[in-house]
């Protein structure tokens, strides 16, 4: 039997379906950090999540930077859009 073990996900849960294939894993054991938020929730993340999860998404350093220097509220209403964001860019890479 093959075990995946990963963490870290960040709300990139298509990462795990991609690992397991590229594996051919029978088992996925996940650390932790799965990054799951609903609508709501951007604006009950703590400072240090909110951050974390705008430097993880896949977008382009110098968007990361101008997000991370918006205000607050600024900065949770784009995290928001981030998942999609990041989604439409990997179909995006994939199509090449």
């Amino acid at each position: 039997m093959r075990f995946l073990l990963i963490s870290d996900t960040h709300g990139k849960l298509w990462i795990i379906n991609e690992l397991v294939a590229e594996t051919r894993a029978d088992a996925v054991i996940h650390a932790g950090d799965f990054g799951f938020y609903d609508e709501d929730s951007y604006e009950r993340l703590s400072e240090r999540e909110l951050r974390l999860h705008i430097a993880h998404s896949d977008l382009p350093i110098e968007e990361k930077e101008r997000i991370l220097g918006l205000p607050r509220l600024d900065r949770a209403a784009v995290g928001r859009h981030i998942e999609a964001i990041d989604t439409s860019r990997k179909r995006a890479d994939e199509k090449r």
